[in-house]
């Protein structure tokens, strides 16, 4: 008895009829499983697996041309499979500890083999993060390297945890596809950038903690005013214009009351700079105001060195990198933009761009 005729009465039971009927394709999908597996079993077993026997087996299945693709995918992706793990890891710190929810690497490996672009992206020449213009859409800029659409989106899409902390899309995919860009160590931030901290942020993800809330706010100088006046916005652009709109207001005691009311919420900004006796009746203006704040802020307290905010909704990759030099100007002219700060929403997720 030759080894396919083996093989196959050792799995005959398996089988509803009890051997494996072409024409089933519960039958194809289960003996495919288990050709996938027989180098493997037969390797435990006996030390290796002919070539005839293999061949054997593919015969069986000759006429499925969805299992011979994935016979075909498998054998050209082979060779790369034994590399593959080893140079993310070294290359892109991309480890089976970037996230707790799943094993980042296979699922790297696994998008790129299953649109067929494994090969296309071992012999892609990977762009270093410099060579990215200030804004455009990351997933035209990556169509030069011939890795498909499906397979760039489904890797700027990927996220996950670490640690408890978000792991936000975009992050694995940036460090997979740049040559100079890492996961940053576990617990440490998004992405080292040759030594600097490079911070991603998708749509809605914000400079800080959700639902941050101001703590006895009336007991401050702001707080004391609004009871004053009687006012009960919770939304600063409008608190703030409303006081300043009293005809008796001392407009030098409101902007040192909200001075102070910022600085306790964002101890790292520069709320003496950014707020002005001028724009305190000025909403528009204000919003900013509070925006630059919060990202100097952020900007310090987390010592990051570069940005990229993503969108990761509608239009999906659109992106602006930015240092945290040009966010005041980015700010001025709508680039930038924040969603309204709040006595209850200290930190306000950001719009994407």
């Amino acid at each position: 008895m030759d080894g396919l005729d083996s093989f196959l009465q050792s799995v005959a039971y398996k089988f509803p009829k009890g051997y494996p009927d072409i024409n089933n394709e519960e039958d194809k999908k289960r003996l495919f499983e288990m050709v996938s597996l027989l180098t493997e079993e037969e390797s435990e077993k006996k030390g290796s697996v002919s070539v005839d026997e293999v061949k054997s087996l593919i015969d069986l299945i000759k006429d499925d041309k969805e299992a011979l693709i994935k016979i075909k995918r498998f054998i050209n992706n082979r060779p790369i499979e034994n590399t593959f793990f080893d140079d993310i890891a070294s290359q892109s710190n991309i480890t089976d500890a970037t996230v707790d929810t799943s094993s980042a690497p296979k699922v790297m490996f696994d998008i790129l083999s299953d649109n067929d672009d494994l090969v296309t992206f071992t012999e892609f020449k990977k762009p270093n993060f410099s060579e990215l213009p200030e804004q455009g859409n990351l997933i035209n800029f990556f169509n030069k390297s011939k890795i498909s659409t499906d397979s760039l989106t489904k890797i700027f899409d990927f996220s996950g945890k670490e640690g408890g902390r978000g792991v936000g899309r975009g992050e694995v995919g940036l460090a997979l596809l740049f040559n100079d860009l890492k996961m940053a160590s576990a617990g440490s931030g998004d992405l080292n950038w040759g030594g600097k901290s490079l911070e991603i942020k998708g749509s809605g993800a914000r400079l800080g903690r959700r639902d941050r809330v101001f703590s006895n706010f009336k007991k401050t100088k702001l707080g004391q005013l609004a009871i004053k006046y009687d006012k009960s916005d919770a939304y600063l652009k409008s608190l703030i214009p409303n006081l300043a709109d009293e005809e008796d207001i001392n407009k030098d005691e409101l902007l040192q009351a909200v001075i102070e009311f910022e600085e306790i919420a964002h101890p790292n900004g520069d709320a003496k700079k950014y707020i002005t006796k001028d724009i305190l009746d000025k909403p528009a203006d204000l919003r900013k105001a509070f925006t630059k704040n919060l990202l100097k802020d952020y900007t310090d307290s987390h010592n990051i060195n570069h940005y990229l905010w993503m969108n990761t909704k509608g239009n999906f990759g659109k992106y602006i990198s930015f240092t945290p030099e040009d966010f005041d100007s980015l700010v001025d002219n709508g680039t930038l933009r924040t969603n309204n700060m709040a006595i209850h929403q200290l930190d306000p997720a950001i719009s994407k761009p």
